[in-house]
């Protein structure tokens, strides 16, 4: 029970911030009801900081009703659940497990390792890790390509003569998740980018992202990313992997049978490629054909629809399903998706003309934005909101600032598309510390990694992360994402 003291408090203090600011005196042009729901709202930052994602998202939506802000909780819950992108991120995840059980990962490792450009150089075999990881992440692999790829490092590792805890697999780790960020973007229907994408539409609701720049900005950043690193790696940090020069990486290979697909693989790949044709024909064929007009009524959630129940109508050889949604459904994360249904009612609650907090805190901003160049104004938001974020969980963060910062920036002149993909950057490049995201917590979590290198390393992706994004990311938006 001890134990568990702390966590009661903070449940304690969730509760009363979210039903006691309510009886504070109104302030600015902040109405009661306006009091209320910044209660609501401030309440369930401090329940995602210290509580959960989940329940705490339930308990969010019925206290919005117990106030008066809304009819009642059924009215709430499906204004929630009616969010445009819940349907396709549940889909999306299903999609991605059903992908992963192809285990399409292990046949990208193993012609990783059959490569003889590497063989000897172990920055170019870290580049072609790194490369592989963006490939993995591409076929929505989820995490299946990082525990794969840290498995091997860990192999080739100890077969060059490392100790258990060695820098090897301490870089080949931090720099595998980093890439593996930068490419879960990619593609704007991706589980990850559709949360993103939400947090951006709150305060953006009638911004369409540019679907074909948006891939080639993501595409040349990551793989610029993946270039850059092991130069840095070899020629500012010095690392000596001259160990792993001397090994044999074909003798890696545990199956060599799976250097060729499998039939479930070559079924997942068709699934695939099927997909994302589906989702790039309606923009490059005329608008007046006929597969064009259905494939743009079918959409992103009828595409990813149709893909799951292909793969949940084929069968294997031995009669097993290849997919059920009822285990699929497993592979849900269910903490972002209540997040998202709880974000939509609380966002439409904050910014509510008889709530009165949005001008009062426009009264206070306005001024402060007028003596600030946008660029300058973009540095700041992602260097602060960046370090923040290495010690609190980055999703609560986007939440909060990805709806008043862009519109903010679209009128001071800004694009709102490049400080959202600055903030993105900014808030994702969560590597330093293990309370920064899931991701880095998986990292620290590592058994080889050297865990005072992992804090060095995950600063360094940080502020490279955040370079590459003025250096490269920033003119690719302002090109190919115009507003």
């Amino acid at each position: 029970m001890r134990k568990n003291a702390m966590y009661y408090i903070h449940i304690g203090i969730f509760l009363l911030i979210t039903f006691g600011i309510g009886f504070l005196p109104p302030f600015a042009q902040v109405t009661e009801l306006g009091m209320r729901v910044l209660g609501v709202f401030l309440g369930i930052i401090y329940g995602w900081l210290f509580v959960g994602l989940d329940w705490p998202s339930l308990i969010a939506l019925c206290a919005l009703s117990i106030i008066g802000y809304g009819e009642s909780a059924d009215s709430l819950f499906l204004i929630g659940w009616s969010f445009m992108t819940i349907p396709p991120m549940i889909l999306s995840f299903i999609l991605a497990e059903g992908l992963a059980q192809t285990k399409l990962t292990d046949y990208i490792a193993n012609k990783l390792l059959s490569i003889k450009l590497f063989a000897g150089k172990p920055f170019a075999l870290m580049t072609g890790i790194l490369i592989a990881q963006m490939l993995m992440a591409l076929t929505q692999s989820q995490y299946a390509s990082l525990f794969l790829l840290w498995s091997l490092a860990a192999t080739i590792a100890a077969k060059a003569g490392y100790p258990k805890k060695n820098i090897f697999t301490t870089t080949i780790v931090t720099s595998t998740v980093a890439v593996f960020v930068w490419s879960s973007f990619v593609f704007p229907f991706a589980p990850g980018t559709l949360a993103q994408i939400a947090f951006f539409k709150q305060g953006m609701p009638n911004a369409d992202i540019p679907f074909f720049g948006w891939i080639i900005v993501w595409l040349i950043f990551t793989l610029v990313y993946c270039l850059i690193w092991p130069l840095i790696a070899k020629y500012i940090l010095r690392l000596d992997f001259s160990p792993v020069s001397n090994i044999d990486l074909s003798d890696l290979v545990k199956n060599k049978d799976s250097m060729h697909l499998t039939k479930e693989q070559k079924f997942g790949l068709v699934v695939l490629i099927g997909f994302m044709v589906a989702m790039f024909v309606p923009k490059l064929l005329p608008a007046e054909w006929m597969l064009t007009q259905a494939l743009n009524k079918l959409g992103l959630t009828g595409c990813l629809a149709i893909a799951v129940s292909i793969m949940a109508a084929y069968k294997k050889e031995d009669g097993t399903p290849f997919l059920t949604l009822q285990k699929a459904a497993n592979a849900i994360s269910w903490n972002v998706i209540w997040l998202l249904v709880a974000t939509q009612p609380i966002a439409a609650a904050f910014n509510a003309p008889e709530c009165g907090i949005m001008p009062s805190l426009m009264a206070v901003i306005t001024p402060i934005l007028t003596t600030l160049d946008p660029t300058v104004f973009m540095l700041v938001c992602i260097l602060i909101l960046g370090l923040v974020t290495q010690f609190v969980h980055n999703m609560v963060l986007m939440v909060v600032f990805y709806p008043i910062l862009c519109p903010l920036y679209l009128q001071m002149g800004g694009n709102p598309f490049v400080m959202f993909m600055g903030l993105l950057i900014g808030m994702n490049a969560a590597f330093a510390t293990p309370a920064a995201s899931w991701n880095s917590a998986m990292m620290f979590g590592v058994d080889g990694a050297i865990k005072s290198k992992l804090y060095i390393q995950g600063i360094l992706h940080f502020l490279l992360s955040i370079l590459l994004f003025f250096i490269i990311g920033l003119p690719l938006a302002k090109i190919f994402l115009p507003y």
